[in-house]
């Protein structure tokens, strides 16, 4: 009984590397990243109020993460994409301050 419950668990494992091979092969990061920017800037005109960064940041997470396959929605947690995101986006903040990626808007 064990060694079936192994032999599943390795199988399911392997499906799963495999499964994120092809989608990385089709997508790379960057090409997610950069529909992850084009979120933001769709949320700058959906949220037109001030102060709605959380909401704005919220909406930006819901939306770039339903764009990841299922099986990629089953593995990385709302907290974990949300996280990547906000990387990315202090990085945007970053970049346009000074025209460097140098943390001098901090």
């Amino acid at each position: 009984m064990n060694m079936a419950l192994v032999i599943i668990t390795i199988f399911f494992a392997v499906l799963c590397l495999i499964w994120a091979v092809e989608y990385f092969k089709e997508k790379s990061l960057d090409e997610i990243r950069q529909d992850v920017y084009k979120l933001f800037l769709k949320a700058e005109h959906e949220f037109e109020e001030s102060h709605a960064g959380k909401q704005k940041m919220k909406w930006v997470v819901n939306r770039a993460r339903g764009l990841l396959p299922a099986w990629a929605q089953m593995i990385i947690t709302e907290e974990m994409f949300e996280g990547l995101v906000q990387f990315w986006f202090d990085g945007i903040k970053d970049l346009l301050d000074d025209g460097k990626i140098n943390n001098a808007g901090k």
